[in-house]
């Protein structure tokens, strides 16, 4: 049933093209400084760039990535990614945690968060296939549960705009833990070599702060 499945995802990847993907060929551009809370890093790197995933509600398209933390268990309270607006920029992201079962396949993974997430874009300088680039920061309020990960366990993350018109999340050349996968709809996840014929990464960042327990804090405070 999973090679017919992804069969028909291969064939509407091909017949919709020009809706799910932006292409390969793209000239030099600029890159963008880091800042501070950097938890982990799949950072935008023009020169990269290869592609753009079409990822708006409307047609209730998905991308994902993976990731492995190396620090301590630490808390994101937010998530940078790249994207091009074709019509009105979105003003929120959805956003899912999910933790893998083993098998390195987001159709298995637990969601261990999941959440609507306002989001910022900034112009980064950078044009291509002639639409600007955005840098989209989503920040999880404050009053709302941050997601929290364990060190050395293996999680994906899931992205989708709340957007009505089209628009993609940019993707550069393979280099980190799996292929980035895609949902064109259909509610299966491919992943992006099957899918659109090259692996790809999701650019992504990650911020957040690292999990203090209330003894470690009363011993800060008694330095000031």
């Amino acid at each position: 049933m999973k090679l017919f499945v992804f069969a028909l995802v291969i064939v509407a990847a091909s017949a919709f093209a020009v809706d799910t993907d932006l292409g390969n060929q793209h000239s030099e551009g600029n890159g963008m400084v880091s800042i501070d809370g950097l938890m982990y890093s799949q950072t935008y790197d023009y020169g990269e760039l290869i592609n753009g995933y079409s990822i708006y509600s409307a047609g209730d398209r998905w991308a994902c990535d993976d990731f492995i933390l190396a620090g301590p268990e630490t808390y994101v309270d937010s998530v940078v990614v790249w994207m091009i607006w074709t019509g009105g920029q979105g003003s929120t992201m959805n956003i899912v945690f999910s933790e893998d079962s083993g098998d390195s396949d987001p159709n298995s993974a637990t969601d261990v968060w999941a959440e609507p997430v306002p989001c910022t874009n900034y112009f980064t300088g950078d044009s291509e296939w002639g639409f600007d680039i955005y840098e989209t920061t989503c920040a999880i309020n404050a009053a709302d549960t941050h997601p929290e990960f364990t060190i050395g366990t293996h999680y994906w993350f899931e992205i989708q705009a709340d957007a009505s018109d089209n628009c993609f999340i940019l993707v550069g050349t393979w280099s980190v833990l799996s292929y980035s996968w895609y949902d064109d709809g259909s509610g299966v996840w491919v992943r992006s070599d099957v899918a659109f014929g090259t692996g790809t990464d999701i650019f992504f960042d990650l911020y957040g702060y690292v999990s203090l327990e209330s003894g470690t804090w009363a011993d800060i405070k008694t330095l000031f």
